[in-house]
């Protein structure tokens, strides 16, 4: 659960990535930078959600980054203390989000925010075809989840060394999403 000022004011603390998470999607991290293991301890500790956004300037490293203006909550589903210095944690996709402002910098980003999706997104589409394409992909075919969100999860993990087209999907409006991914799919 993300930070809530009031009703229409919602704050979360953004993990700026070269990576873009897409809604049911799971990622693995290696949290090192001071900044990070303090958030990431606090959102463990307190079962919170951040944000994720692909670095449209800057570096995962060092100075804030510029995030792109539309991004993913995240949950943490595994975590796991290598040292003082090190988290290693595996974090879900929750739902989509747009920058409304970025509140400050330091120690890292805290923005202010709009949601997009509802708190359980569910993007309309023929996901039938989704799962004939994945059928090269995939050497076990039982891999392939029935549930939709688990899929779209899936896809988002498959086609990770595209993010900039990842990123163009993120942002579309709900009704779009699945025949864009179908698209990109049919074009790798």
């Amino acid at each position: 659960m993300p930070l809530v000022m009031n009703e229409n004011k919602k704050l979360l603390d953004l993990f700026p990535l070269d990576s873009v998470v897409f809604p049911h999607q799971k990622l693995s991290l290696r949290i090192f930078e001071p900044r990070y293991l303090k958030l990431i301890e606090a959102c463990h500790n307190e079962a919170r959600s951040f944000g994720v956004c692909l670095i449209r300037e800057g570096k995962e490293v060092g100075a804030p980054a510029i995030p792109f203006e539309t991004g993913t909550s995240v949950v943490i589903r595994e975590f796991v203390k290598v040292s003082d210095n090190m988290f290693n944690i595996v974090v879900q996709g929750e739902r989509r989000f747009r920058i409304k402002h970025i509140i400050h910098e330091q120690p890292h980003i805290m923005l202010e925010i709009e949601w997009l999706d509802g708190e359980v997104p569910d993007y309309p589409g023929d996901y039938t075809i989704l799962r004939n394409i994945i059928l090269d992909y995939v050497e076990d075919k039982s891999e392939i989840p029935e549930d939709n969100n688990k899929l779209f999860g899936m896809l988002g993990e498959l086609i990770a060394a595209f993010p900039g087209e990842k990123q163009k999907i993120l942002g579309l409006p709900a009704d779009e999403i699945v025949p864009a991914l179908t698209r990109l799919l049919e074009s790798i």
